[in-house]
């Protein structure tokens, strides 16, 4: 490829003429599946591992880790350091939410061996995780749980038996916020269960876990030095603390040295933190966001402040490019046979204007369309600011229309405002999908608010209305086709308590027999390939209005 002769950024894109996407590296990522014997195929020398994707807008993929990727780890945990006291982290009582479990992977000659799993997992594996290199106190749980429960739930329960039992627990992180909400809602749910536990220094049974635990595992918890002790006084503490005022903000009341929880916070996962803030977490405790990443590259950029979306690019971490997106409409293939669309550097994006970012990094992706969509919003010093938007090609349709997940997010943020102590007391969770020539909206709806059934109905009635309104104000070609019956009016369902937030998380991982957690995400916008998610969500409807 002459890489040597590059000594300008218009050299490098003259070498490299065109923006690539997975499609272009997967017959490197099947060599490297198959030749155990071949090294240097996508970067320098063999990879440590290969991550696999949660494929949110696609199937899932692979890529290979090269050493490069996780050592940079150490950038985003020094920019952390920045924003928070030098001396937070150093010694704290932790634990963490993320599974350190992974597969193997066998090449096809028999001649290597590679782990495979969330870039999470690999990172945390190769001792270049955060919570590592900021030297927490992770003794709190046995490693074991995290390295060998495979389901999430079971996960959950054991984490649960051993950190409730910490008074002083400091610290907890996960990869998204929705584990954290996860965390605390199998903790209510199976509270009085695992107090039980602890009041008597018991693991449980197999037949009270999602799946029987593994033998060596058993045999390890029941060691002299793993064992529960039974703690009766601890027991009744966690009883009497949730008796007297439920699970509203119980973070601090169940540990009230806790000083902070780490996980990637984003615009997209708003309405998830939002929730989490109003009902389990205490909010005077900070949330510190996790770095801006992905799985075909783990550190990208680090958060400016907490509790935030704002994040600061790192240049030595990748070489960047911008493609410029007209407008949060603008979802359709700029890519033609003849050209691609120009390409911006980072001092060359403006405020206020919205991007697509494009990679070129260390384990061999030369100007790779990454779909996220970032809005410029200020500087840092001389660095640009941004905001995670949405991605590229997420968008629902019924026929050409095209309404983007950034739009729709926009429109029904803004109708649900008036309306919200109507049908729950925290932040609303919906989501949106395609019914026939119809927009559904759905949304949850609080246990105590669902009897009144004939205000529910009047508020979906209007809510259907601006829902289509706010549609056709934005979308010409929604309009047009609304007017020509074309497509139908939306249509609006009232869903079950947790039916979004606990409920789709449980069913897919119940799918994936309980792997993957990690990297579950939330969906906005429900599309064809989600035909089982949107079978779930129908039939935890609790009625409709059309």
């Amino acid at each position: 490829m002459n890489l040597d002769t590059i000594d300008t950024v218009e050299n490098f894109k003259k070498l490299f003429p065109k923006y690539t996407t997975y499609s272009d590296y997967k017959p490197y990522i099947e060599q490297i599946k198959s030749d155990g014997s071949t090294k240097d195929i996508m970067s320098i020398g063999y990879p440590i591992a290969l991550t696999n994707t949660s494929g949110t807008t696609g199937e899932p993929k692979n890529y290979p880790v090269y050493s490069f990727d996780t050592n940079a780890i150490y950038n985003d945990c020094y920019m952390l350091t920045k924003s928070v006291p030098f001396n937070l982290f150093n010694g704290c009582k932790a634990i963490s939410l993320n599974s350190l479990y992974y597969k193997t992977f066998v090449t096809k000659d028999k001649l290597k061996t590679y782990k495979i799993s969330a870039i999470t997992s690999i990172a945390a594996n190769e001792k270049q995780n955060i919570e590592t290199i900021l030297k927490f106190n992770q003794d709190i749980v046995p490693s074991i749980i995290y390295n060998k429960i495979v389901d999430s739930n079971d996960m959950f329960l054991f984490i649960l038996l051993w950190a409730l039992q910490c008074k002083e627990l400091e610290v907890i992180s996960s990869v998204f916020i929705m584990s954290l909400v996860n965390f605390f809602t199998f903790m209510e749910n199976k509270f009085d269960f695992i107090c039980k536990h602890i009041e008597m220094g018991t693991i449980p049974t197999d037949e009270s876990l999602s799946s029987p635990l593994p033998i060596d595992v058993r045999l390890v918890l029941q060691s002299s030095e793993y064992r529960l002790k039974p703690n009766p006084s601890r027991a009744q503490e966690l009883t009497e603390i949730v008796s007297k005022n439920g699970f509203h903000h119980i973070s601090t009341r169940l540990w009230p040295n806790l000083k902070c929880g780490i996980c990637v916070l984003s615009e997209n996962l708003k309405q998830f933190e939002l929730k989490f803030l109003s009902t389990y977490w205490d909010p005077v405790v900070p949330i510190f966001p996790f770095a801006y990443g992905m799985s075909e590259h783990y550190h990208i950029a680090v958060p400016l402040t907490t509790n935030s979306y704002q994040f600061i690019p790192l240049p030595r971490s990748v070489y960047y490019e911008f493609i410029e997106v007209e407008n949060d409409d603008d979802d359709d293939d700029d890519d033609d046979d003849d050209q691609s669309p120009e390409s911006l550097e980072l001092d060359q994006i403006d405020e206020g204007k919205l991007y697509e970012v494009v990679l070129t990094t260390y384990n061999g992706l030369y100007r790779y369309r990454t779909q996220d969509i970032i809005k410029v919003i200020g500087h840092y010093y001389t660095l640009p600011v941004w905001q995670l938007c949405g991605r590229r090609g997420q968008y629902l349709s019924i026929v050409t229309e095209h309404v983007t997940e950034m739009k729709l997010r926009e429109i029904i943020d803004s109708i649900l405002l008036e309306y919200t102590e109507e049908f729950t007391s925290s932040t609303p969770q919906y989501t949106v999908f395609i019914d026939k020539l119809s927009y559904v909206l759905a949304i949850e709806v609080d246990d105590d608010k669902k009897e009144n059934e004939d205000r529910l109905q009047q508020i979906g009635k209007e809510l259907c209305l601006k829902f289509d309104q706010k549609l056709q104000e934005s979308n010409e070609e929604y309009k047009r086709y609304r007017t020509n019956q074309n497509i139908s009016s939306p249509i609006l369902l009232w869903l079950k308590y947790n039916t979004l937030t606990t409920g789709t998380r449980e069913y897919r991982l119940k799918k994936s027999k309980g792997s993957g957690a990690n990297q579950l995400k939330s969906q906005l916008i429900l599309n064809n390939r989600s035909e089982d998610v949107i079978k779930f969500i129908k039939e935890n409807k609790v009625f409709e209005t059309r």
